[in-house]
């Protein structure tokens, strides 16, 4: 569909641009392509089902398609978000999005916003490019290189609980008002027991040295009201992995849509299965510690999967232990 591969070609362009050492404006054209190509890509999707994405013809008067507002609500009463994506968390991160860039006029003497404005733009990649193999067929991934480093004069930000602009920067209000609204979705998403990882990228800092130390962990967050210094601020796995295999069966089992009631033994089966323990996105366990826990990723995942997966995945782990012939 022609619209899935305009929406495709549009965040291809948002991440050469970015990735464009020198270049001026470029949150805000970024911003705007990123923002273009969701519209396209949920348009395709309503598109797909036959769902009409113009507006009513008026007389004298040019054909008029549905605003991004509008298509991300048929998407969401429609329950067309694909199951492994948290269609609240990722409408939250585009709602952001789109929230910047309708107020960029206001915001070009921002310092510093660039930060949080980066964790979205990087966050909503990785949701578009699981949005657009899941209901378009196509990989980004196929078409650029992602071994870029996102290296820059100024250190990522944790959250956007630190972003506040300092009194002294001569801001205008409307940043305030900004940062107050990129609060209110993550709060809306946490109060639901949503995906918060769908909104933004959390910054873990690795550093490495093998001749002088092993690996060295550190996740910095810039306090923008504090007088240029940073605080250091230790990564709590609990946060980003809350649940543990108790509360990921109930999680699981009620954010799924359609199927048996999973059991202990589906959970296990589908973990395993999966290699989810494998993959620090969904699973962690500390060294000293019996057990996993799980993100709330891990439920997406997992809800997304019907009963035909877990009867695989049953399958498979009960002979997992057997020997081979």
């Amino acid at each position: 569909m022609k619209l899935f591969d305009n929406a495709h070609s549009a965040m291809l362009s948002a991440i050469e641009l970015f990735n464009k050492p020198r270049i001026t404006y470029r949150n805000e054209v970024t911003v705007i392509l990123v923002v273009n190509a969701w519209e396209l890509a949920l348009k395709g999707l309503l598109r797909r089902r036959r769902i009409r994405v113009f507006k009513k013809k008026q007389r004298g008067r040019a054909y008029e398609s549905i605003s991004l507002d509008q298509c991300l609500e048929l998407v969401r009463n429609r329950k067309l978000w694909p199951p492994t994506l948290d269609g609240s968390a990722v409408a939250v991160n585009i709602q952001g999005l789109q929230e910047f860039r309708n107020r960029a006029i206001h915001l070009y003497n921002a310092d510093g916003l660039g930060t949080v404005v980066y964790s979205y733009l990087q966050q909503t990649v990785l949701n578009f490019r699981d949005f657009l193999v899941a209901v378009g067929g196509k990989d980004i991934a196929e078409a650029i290189t992602w071994d870029l480093l996102p290296l820059g004069s100024t250190t990522p930000a944790e959250a956007v609980q630190f972003m506040r602009v300092d009194s002294d920067a001569r801001a205008v209000p409307a940043i305030n008002d900004f940062l107050e609204e990129l609060r209110k979705g993550i709060e809306s998403v946490e109060q639901a027991g949503g995906d918060t990882g769908r909104i933004y990228t959390y910054y873990d800092v690795n550093l490495h040295n093998k001749k002088q130390a092993s690996a060295a962990d550190l996740s910095v967050a810039v306090n923008q009201d504090a007088d240029g210094k940073a605080v250091t601020h230790t990564y709590d796995p609990n946060t980003g992995h809350p649940l543990n295999a108790t509360a990921l069966l109930a999680k699981v089992n009620g954010k799924r849509k359609s199927g048996r009631k999973l059991s202990a033994y589906d959970r296990d089966a589908a973990v395993w299965f999966d290699k989810l323990k494998e993959d620090k996105r969904y699973a962690w366990k500390h060294d000293t510690a019996l057990s996993h826990v799980y993100s709330n990723e891990t439920a997406s995942y997992l809800a997304g999967k019907d009963d035909a997966h877990f009867d695989e995945a049953r399958k498979h782990y009960k002979s997992r232990n057997r020997p081979t012939a």
